[in-house]
């Protein structure tokens, strides 16, 4: 429909407005512009009625002709309105997000809102697939979470009603590292409010630290519950607070008093060495839980002396009644956990010690040892105190060379201290005997990750095990070289490696540690773990794609894409391959369906085509030559519906551009 007299109409009457309706009698040219519009009448009650009132205007008899003129104007202003269209050459395109990097802590993301819409509404109505599509739609399109707009949204959603969103929420914005955000979290702030302001206090001392700490004062003069133990956590990040956290403890009760002295732990100061000391006198044990995570100096040597006593206990535990031997075991799985993360001389003579009485001490733990109450903790004898990026390595044995083994590896973590470095050699090498321990073999590849040197020939020889003078690879000793490695991550904020771990016995806090490492034979390495690839492994290396190194993407993608195509069930790799950049798919969703023991459902096959890396083209080829092969019978998968399978794919694959 040609609706070029309507837009000639309007430009005449505002004409005869400014010209004035005494002329209107004589003014041929609307008459000549109304006859060209007349045909439009009758495409639309409202053409008909635009069309009354334009003929008002001729008429002798018309009450009010100044009103009529502008009733008729009006009239053709709002059909114009809904006319409104843009038109351009050319063919329609997927739409692409436009990311513009405006600083280092935020991107502003020129985003439509028709492709927000239905996040927003996911983020802030609850509803059933809410949880699933705000998932998807962060891992398939994170760009769309820096826009200004889904960032407000997503604070709001740190108090959504299914506790799982919240938590998720929390968790991206606390990777983003987002400090735009900052303003956002302190609006409207309630230090007597419950879950959401938690994870508000939480993801403030993650963006903030230090910055905030007169933001936690203030709002800690009026917490309560949850929320004033987030605001005391908080309080570590100044030292400066060390004469509050004291006030704190004579004022604070039950678990924000045990958290309250954890922080005076982490403290360097004498005056704080001074009193844990006194303090260990009376309660030895309680200080024990205290130091659990303090790196400082003076709680090494606190620690180390603590140790003496207990080997000094360990000596007369034969005569010991049974309860006295169970209070020895407990401190002395308590002495191990505190050991964590304690560095220098007298705590590597620790290790040596304890390594000395190694026949004693396993005795007394499998007399003694008995499963914690609380579920939630994890015994440190078998899992260590830090859990990796994605597994936890747990040993299946429970004896203190063991224990001892992760303590150390976990401890290099966070203390890069060079006399652990050297217990580490020194424990795995075993000078005593020309056997390796294997134990301490993640602890000795840490080291060698920490000093940044091409050590793939090295990993080559600890791989193998010697028998009789033959060299023979060894799956144990590949699964520790892989633990080691699993503690390291790409962080694509800071554009380098760090090693990572989590907490395994502070639930339900999330409390994780990250430093960074210089790694100059990243690619070497990767390459070497290539060469002896397993499921553990090719999980390991997903979190070792550097997103700013293209050639080392394009390698690993090569990569996960060759494992794909030979490994049944390949859904693991589809994101490694999508972090990657790699945008081909041919042959994976065939493979996928021949390969598959049980049968695939509409909605896996779909999910797969959909989480497929590559363009709208490349998934729609792989999807048609899949169908073929079902419609020939070459893939029988019963539970696929061929018709159904053909509309997804012209719904979700239509590459022509926009199709309703």
């Amino acid at each position: 429909m040609d609706t070029t007299p309507i837009y000639e109409l309007r430009a005449r009457l505002r004409t005869v407005c400014i010209a004035g309706t005494s002329l209107l009698s004589e003014d041929f040219r609307l008459k000549r512009v109304y006859d060209a519009f007349k045909p439009l009448e009758g495409a639309s009650p409202v053409f008909a009625k635009l069309g009354q009132l334009t003929a008002q205007l001729f008429s002798p008899d018309c009450p009010n002709l100044q009103g009529a003129l502008l009733d008729a104007i009006t009239l053709t202003d709002a059909v114009i309105c809904t006319l409104g269209a843009v038109d351009t050459q050319g063919e329609i395109e997927s739409f692409t997000i436009t990311a513009l990097e405006t600083s280092t802590d935020s991107i502003v993301v020129n985003a439509p809102y028709s492709a927000l819409k239905e996040l927003l509404d996911a983020l802030t109505t609850s509803g059933g697939g809410h949880y699933g599509y705000v998932c998807e739609m962060h891992d398939s399109h994170p760009e769309l979470f820096r826009d200004y707009r889904v960032k407000y949204t997503l604070v709001q959603a740190l108090g959504a009603s299914y506790a799982e969103l919240a938590d998720k929420v929390e968790e991206w914005l606390r990777e983003s590292n987002d400090k735009t955000i900052l303003p956002l979290l302190y609006k409207d702030f309630d230090p007597k409010g419950k879950k959401e302001m938690v994870r508000r206090v939480r993801l403030i001392s993650a963006l903030a630290g230090a910055k905030a700490n007169d933001f936690y004062i203030k709002m800690l003069k009026e917490a309560q519950r949850e929320v004033r133990t987030e605001l005391i956590d908080a309080l570590r990040h100044d030292h400066g607070n060390m004469s509050l956290l004291f006030a704190l403890s004579k004022t604070e009760k039950g678990k924000n008093r045990d958290k309250v002295f954890e922080l005076i732990a982490g403290i360097q100061d004498e005056e704080v060495n001074n009193f844990f000391k006194e303090l260990a006198k009376k309660k030895l044990d309680i200080v024990l839980i205290y130091l659990r995570n303090s790196t400082t100096d003076w709680s090494s040597d606190l620690v180390a002396e603590v140790c003496e006593k207990i080997l000094e206990e360990l000596k007369l535990v034969d005569d010991d009644s049974a309860k006295e031997k169970q209070e020895v075991s407990d401190r002395l799985q308590l002495l191990v956990r505190a050991i964590f993360g304690k560095g220098g001389p007298r705590i590597c003579e620790c290790y040596r010690k304890l390594l000395a009485n190694k026949e004693k001490i396993d005795m007394l733990l499998k007399k003694t040892w008995r499963k914690p109450q609380s579920v939630y903790y994890y015994d440190v004898l078998q899992y260590g105190v830090l859990q990796s990026c994605r597994y936890w390595y747990e040993s299946k044995v429970r004896d203190i060379e063991t224990a001892l083994g992760k303590i150390l590896h976990h401890s290099l973590l966070v203390n890069p201290d060079p006399e652990l470095g050297a217990l580490a050699y020194e424990l795995y090498q075993n000078a005593d005997s020309k056997k390796t321990n294997l134990k301490f073999l993640p602890a000795a590849v840490t080291v060698q990750f920490c000093d940044d040197e091409d050590c793939t020939e090295w990993l080559e020889q600890q791989a193998k095990d010697k028998i009789l003078l033959v060299s023979k690879f060894s799956k144990e000793r590949m699964k520790a070289i892989t633990e080691a490695a699993a503690y390291i991550r790409w962080n694509a904020i800071e554009n380098s490696y760090e090693f990572f771990g989590s907490y395994l016995d502070v639930h339900p806090e999330f409390k994780s540690i990250a430093r960074p490492i210089k790694l100059s034979h990243a690619r070497e390495i990767v390459e070497w773990f290539q060469k002896h690839s397993s499921k553990l492994v090719d999980e390991m290396l997903s979190y070792w794609i550097p997103f700013n190194n293209k050639c080392m993407c394009s390698m690993m993608g090569k990569y996960f894409y060759k494992k794909a195509l030979i490994t049944g069930d390949n859904r693991m790799y589809l994101s490694s391959m999508k972090a990657c950049g790699w945008t081909v798919c041919e042959g994976l969703a065939i493979h996928y369906c021949k390969s598959k023991e049980r049968q695939i459902s509409q909605w896996e096959l779909y999910n797969y085509l959909a989480e497929m890396p590559g363009d709208r083209e490349a998934k729609r080829a792989e999807a048609q030559k899949l169908k073929e092969l079902i419609r020939t019978g070459e893939i029988n998968p019963s539970k696929i519906d061929i018709l159904s399978l053909d509309v997804w794919i012209e719904k979700n694959l239509y590459t022509g551009g926009r199709k309703d």
